[in-house]
């Protein structure tokens, strides 16, 4: 038997110890005198001590095992009482090592002794012994299980991976079918980007289509692996016509479906190549919120662009960009654009269009222009001058117009104003910024009430005043009601504080208070770069002008809005509430839960649109960042039976004949809620002028300032109330002392919409009480036959429920339910979505490679190659060595031979989060583990072939031949 070969351990550091020798003098008294001394003769030199032997004792971490056998050994345990250890040598079996700790690889099975010697500084030794027992090698083992995926996953038929066979899908004939909900996992390049190794390096991929059938109400969501790579969003109706597209540079695009219908999405390649995750189904608001201008759909001015020069003390290398291109030098335009100190400014752009051919080809000429600025945003995104740059988008009123003109102001008593004006009528110190389309200066009702305002319009065009920006705010018309102009900030500002109790016309909110005049929206909107400019001049903050009003602002309405937001905006309004200003704004009137900006940044108060009869008007949005509630009033009711529709009435003019007359019109809309609130704010501000934003914003969390509509406590509809002027003019005198009301009984549901998909059979709901006291559910039903509900039989109807169902009968496409839920405190309604297709779809994340990891963290056999089977990935791995092991799975769409890179599916044993080595020493089966996609939503980052974006290591693969002869190995 050939000697067995230690494999050693580096030795303990040898400690050096310096001996020091003491001489011992021993002295001899002599004395001289008399007789009677006793003397002492000479005395034996002392003896010395006996050497004490060193103690040997050694740990072992294991003294029995299979080939080959690891021992590590581990002396530290010994001692010597009177000297120090000098060596201590081991012996295997006639292999030795030298040191305090040592390992040893027994390779042969058999029987041996481990011999530990210890040798002191006086040249004693103790040996300690161990026998170990090595036994044969376990032969090669098999490990077998099932990697389970999302009932709704799917994979682009047309890959990098070379180890798949790719199925076109680039263009409306070759659509590939999915359902929705789903989750696709998929791959685009232009040619020659990407691995070299890849199916699609050569020729790229022109574009990845889907079609599906949609209810209305989905988002269409791209999340893009590699941050230097820019991949689009386009939708097609069924018609194939263009009919939104999300042209960002970030790493996520997004699209809403309104209407039911069967759509085409096409995932386009501009840059580079990247993996991708598309995500389609009901993912609600969070999706949007804070969403950049990136869509055709988003009012852009075509053409126009806000840059914002980087800072003065951010040099060009110091400067950070969320891609890895590098940094390029400004160009003559965009220096010449950004050349005052003053930021933002607005440039002109003048750049080729990128589209795919298809799209390119089926856009009206309007879509055209949006694409053309779109993409010039993209080339704009590393220029190392700029901080940022931004479409100039446009703002609408929120008008619901029609052809009714006077009647009673029922929306006055609604809110409770009579009383509040036994108090007070306001302050001539109190000044309200209507920001809108100016203020007709000379309005009998407005004239004696306005300070000197601003317009910052200033593009000639859409200001119909013949000029830019100047200090004349007066409303010269916008023909936005076709025959005749809205004056929609007349209106406002006659409902803030119109001359009152003077005998004609109308009254408003604020008798006393002062209205400044701002202008920013003129024929077809206003753009957000003007809208700053006039927030900030209200707030007295520096601005285009150059000049700043002698009193600012207190309040500042904004009955203006969109459905996206703006960085430039956000900042403006956070300046303004800094400087102690008070913001509020209308919630937009789309019937959305969908956030509405301003409204919905942060620091501004979101006002939606009651009827007369305390109802949520039906324009008016909902959702989570509603504040509060104020009449917007519907002109399609009279329930007063006054002959005019239940509107606002407030102050007009109108100019449909060759001059304008003033006069007052019923109008509704949340435009017309927002002043309402404006108004309650500054009586408020009469009886308390050191009112802030934040004193504000806590009387209205504490149910001060309105009276509770709806769900007890804050909801959707009309967040903390309908405001109620006579409580907030007594809560203005005591702030402090503000107290909410015992909210009550509140049902809630643990979902609000149900989707079922094409293959979901059964899903639960479960109805709880957050609220104070009890509740006693009265009714569940559905407006469907297909759904079957089974109640948790508890005597309150609260508790689990399992919503069924039952597609037998029904033709493919998209359904739609609502569930009603009524109790003794609130109602709710759950929307249930499935779908229906006779296509005999599955699960699918596209072919799996299953690996095991050593501790090395390198693959130790050749990928297993799984294609899914029924929604699902069963594997097995022969001829695996004895050993411990982690177990992954995934897919490699871009080529790279590394597993779980971003937008691919991965998973391991148990879960990705925890992956546990096993050992395995003999076959292990029914190893079961989930694979999936990770989202990230809207999350710049950098992907490499070492990190993913969950922060999860990937794996580098061992790829059989491209003949995928190792899948059965």
């Amino acid at each position: 038997m050939d000697k067995q070969r230690p494999t050693r351990m580096s030795p303990n550091p040898i400690r050096l110890f310096t001996l020091t020798l003491s001489l011992l003098l021993v002295s001899a008294c002599g004395g001289g005198g008399g007789g009677g001394s006793n003397n002492v003769g000479p005395q034996p030199p002392p003896q010395p001590a006996a050497n004490v032997a060193p103690t040997a004792n050694f740990t072992i971490n294991t003294t029995s095992g299979t080939a080959p056998l690891v021992v590590t050994v581990d002396a530290n345990g010994s001692s010597d009482s009177d000297g120090q250890i000098v060596r201590y040598t081991w012996d295997f079996g006639g292999t030795t090592a030298i040191g305090a700790v040592a390992q040893f690889t027994f390779v042969d099975p058999g029987t041996f002794v481990v011999t530990l010697t210890v040798e002191d500084d006086d040249g004693a030794s103790t040996q300690s012994t161990s026998t170990v027992t090595v036994q044969e090698p376990a032969a090669n083992v098999t490990v077998s299980g099932t990697v389970q995926i999302l009932s709704s996953s799917a994979v682009d038929g047309d890959l990098h991976d070379r180890l798949t066979t790719p199925s076109p899908n680039n263009n409306f004939a070759q659509a590939q079918p999915v359902p929705a909900p789903t989750t696709i996992g998929g791959y685009a390049n232009r040619p020659g980007t990407g691995e070299n190794t890849g199916n699609l390096f050569l020729t790229g991929d022109p574009g990845d289509f889907y079609v599906v059938n949609l209810v209305g109400g989905e988002t269409i969501l791209l999340d893009i692996a590699e941050s230097n790579a820019d991949l689009d969003l386009t939708l097609y109706d069924n018609s194939q016509t263009v009919v939104d597209a999300s042209l960002g540079t970030t790493n996520t695009e997004s699209l809403e479906v309104d209407d039911p219908g069967t759509y085409f999405i096409e995932v386009v390649p501009v840059s580079g190549a990247s993996n991708y995750v598309l995500s389609i189904g009901q993912l609600g608001q969070a999706t949007t919120l804070d969403r950049k201008p990136s869509r055709l759909s988003d009012p852009l001015i075509p053409g126009e662009i806000i840059v914002q020069r980087a800072a003065k003390s951010v040099g060009i290398a110091q400067k950070t960009r969320s891609t890895q291109a590098p940094l390029r030098e400004p160009t003559a335009e965009v220096a010449e654009a950004i050349a005052a100190d003053f930021a933002p400014q607005l440039m002109p752009v003048d750049h080729q269009i990128y589209a795919s051919s298809t799209a390119n080809r089926l856009m009206t000429e309007q879509q055209k222009q949006r694409w053309h600025t779109l993409y010039a945003l993209k080339t704009m995104q590393d220029d190392a001058a700029l901080e940022y740059a931004e479409p100039n988008l446009l703002r609408q009123t929120f008008l619901t117009p029609n052809d009714d003109f006077y009647g009673s102001q029922w929306h006055y008593p609604a809110i409770n104003l009579p009383t509040a004006w036994e108090t007070t009528t306001g302050s001539s110190d109190v000044i309200v910024a209507v920001v809108d389309t100016g203020v007709l200066l000379n309005h009998p009702d407005l004239n004696d009430k306005l300070v000197p305002g601003y317009d910052f319009i200033r593009n000639a065009s859409r200001a119909l005043d013949g000029d830019g920006i100047d200090a004349n705010p007066d409303d010269p018309g916008d023909r936005d009601l076709g025959g005749s102009s809205s004056f929609h900030g007349t209106h406002v500002a006659g409902t803030v504080g119109a001359e009152s109790n003077n005998g004609s016309g109308v009254s408003g909110v604020a008798w006393e208070t002062r209205i400044m005049p701002m202008r920013a929206l003129g024929e077809g909107g206003g753009s957000t770069f003007d809208i700053i400019q006039a927030v900030r001049f209200a707030a007295g903050l520096d601005n285009d002008s150059g000049t700043v009003p002698a009193q600012r602002a207190d309040i500042i309405n904004l009955s203006l809005g969109g459905s996206f937001s703006s960085l430039s905006e956000q900042q403006a309004y956070s300046d303004a509430i800094a400087a102690g200003v008070i913001i509020i704004a209308s919630a937009g009137n789309e019937s959305s839960e969908l956030p509405s900006y301003p409204a919905a940044y942060d620091g501004v108060i979101s006002v939606s649109a009651t009827t007369i009869s305390n109802t949520l008007a039906a324009y008016s949005n909902r959702g989570g960042t509603i504040d509060v509630a104020a009449p917007g009033g519907s002109n399609v009711t009279d329930l007063n039976g006054d002959g005019i529709g239940d509107g606002v009435i407030s102050t007009m003019g109108d100019d449909s004949g060759p001059s304008i007359e003033f006069g007052y019109a019923s109008l509704s809309g949340t435009s017309m809620a927002a002043p309402h609130v404006a108004g309650v704010a500054a009586l408020m501000k009469a009886v308390h002028p050191g009112l802030t934003p934040a004193q504000f914003d806590a009387a209205l969390m504490a149910g001060d300032l309105t009276d509770d509509l709806g769900a007890p406590g804050r909801d959707n509809s009309f967040g903390w109330g309908l405001i109620n002027a006579q409580k907030a003019v007594i809560a203005a005198g005591a702030l402090a002392n503000g107290q909410g009301a015992d909210p009550g009984p509140i049902l809630v549901s643990s979902a609000g919409t149900m989707n079922f998909g094409g293959f979901i059979e059964a899903l639960e709901l479960t109805l709880s009480n957050i609220g104070t006291g009890s509740i006693a559910v009265s009714n569940f039903s559905a407006d469907q036959p297909w759904v079957n509900i089974t109640d948790p039989g508890t005597t309150d109807g609260l508790g689990t429920y399992t919503i069924g169902i039952d597609r037998s009968g029904l033709a493919d496409g998209a359904y739609q339910s609502n569930l009603t839920i009524e109790s003794d405190a609130n109602n709710l309604s759950v929307t249930i979505i499935m779908q229906v297709s006779s296509v005999n779809a599955s699960a699918d994340a596209g072919l799996h490679y299953i690996i095991l990891v050593d501790g090395n963290g390198e693959s130790v056999l050749p990928a297993v190659l799984v294609d899914a089977v029924n929604g699902e990935y069963p594997f097995t791995i022969n001829n695996v060595p004895p050993g411990e092991y982690r177990l992954f799975a995934g897919s490699d769409y871009d080529d790279d031979s590394f597993l779980c890179d971003a937008g691919e599916a991965c998973g391991a044993y148990p879960t990705l989060e925890s992956p546990e080595f096993v050992a395995i020493n003999a076959d292990q089966l029914g190893l079961n583990f989930e694979s999936g996609f990770r989202i990230n939503l809207n999350i710049n980052r950098q992907s490499t072939n070492t990190q993913s974006a969950s922060g999860q290591q990937t794996i580098r693969l061992i790829k059989p031949p491209s003949n995928r002869s190792a899948e059965t190995e």
